[in-house]
């Protein structure tokens, strides 16, 4: 990530950082970690949105270092009680570092996303389908939601914006159909990438799921790997509730990995890590705003210092 990417991110957890930082706040300059210490630290980790059993990991990890913590320093101090848990956050995060811009033969390369409504899925395929342009990608974006027209007129404005080619069907048309002509379309242009962005449903929406599966199914008749990613688009500031929305997707078709939108300003960045510690699902990106370049590469140890306040 570049210096400007890490300043965004870190501007726009600022909020969850502060959240994490109490846990550790009533510690501080102190002489001595104490069970009672470690208790009120997992307490606070977990009202941070850390989840309950990287909470736990991170304050075993402390109790692990207690000894060092008290007996090299006359107090304990916030950057060494910070570096430990950076790097016990680190090690939660890091296996879900995983790019799906990685060169393939198997072209064009089918995104799949899919989400709640208004989780951000539309403004985040025009988001990817920028980072793919810059490497120089050629990158076709189909709409999949056939019932919202506004939806549909928004990703047009960001094929139109990144000069990528646009797919659309008719108004209501079958989804499963748009997106098995979308696949067409893609093969005969010889494009890298399809982007296909669905409409926003609960996961406790029977219909509106099985229609997931079905567009699952209709674009392996054309290629048996695709889609090769399929991406749940997580809205940042609903916290714990995002854990119901990965498991039920998952459940219906099997995702590849996650993309977490509108962190900015979220005090709830911190469900990251319990997501991660949870499922293992690879994190493609994170995103801090509306803007073309406010999502970037995911990277556990960039994240792992915003949300913890560090340089």
């Amino acid at each position: 990530m570049t210096f400007n990417w890490f300043k965004k991110l870190k501007t726009g957890l600022s909020k969850s950082a502060q959240k994490v930082e109490k846990a550790f706040s009533s510690v501080i300059g102190k002489k001595k970690l104490d069970e009672n210490s470690l208790t009120e630290i997992e307490d606070q980790l977990i009202s941070s949105d850390l989840g309950v059993n990287a909470s736990m990991k991170i304050v075993d990890k402390l109790r692990s270092h207690k000894f060092e913590l008290t007996s090299k320093n006359k107090e304990i101090s916030k950057e060494i009680i910070l570096d430990v848990v950076k790097d016990e956050l680190n090690k939660i995060l890091i296996n879900c570092e995983q790019s799906f811009f990685k060169d393939n033969n198997d072209k064009p390369h089918v995104i799949l996303l899919i989400g709640v409504n208004g989780s951000g899925k539309t403004t985040t395929a025009g988001k990817i389908a920028s980072m793919l342009k810059e490497k120089n990608k050629k990158v076709v974006i189909a709409a999949c939601d056939t019932f919202r027209a506004a939806a549909v007129e928004q990703l047009e404005q960001w094929a139109s914006k990144t000069q990528s080619s646009f797919f659309r069907g008719s108004n209501n048309a079958d989804a499963a159909s748009v997106a098995f002509k979308a696949f067409e379309f893609s093969i005969k242009e010889n494009a890298d990438y399809l982007i296909v962005d669905t409409a926003g449903r609960l996961q406790n929406k029977t219909g509106l799921m099985d229609e997931l599966s079905k567009i699952c199914r209709v674009l392996a008749k054309l290629n048996i790997k695709a889609p090769h990613n399929k991406i749940v688009v997580l809205d940042g500031t609903v916290g714990q509730n995002a854990h119901s929305q990965v498991k039920n997707f998952n459940e219906q078709i099997q995702l590849t990995g996650m993309i977490i939108t509108k962190l900015d300003g979220s005090a709830k960045g911190g469900v990251i890590v319990s997501l991660a510690e949870q499922f293992k699902l690879p994190i493609f990106a994170v995103g801090v705003g509306e803007k073309v370049d406010d999502l970037d590469i995911f990277k556990a140890d960039d994240y792992s210092k915003a949300l913890l306040n560090l340089e």
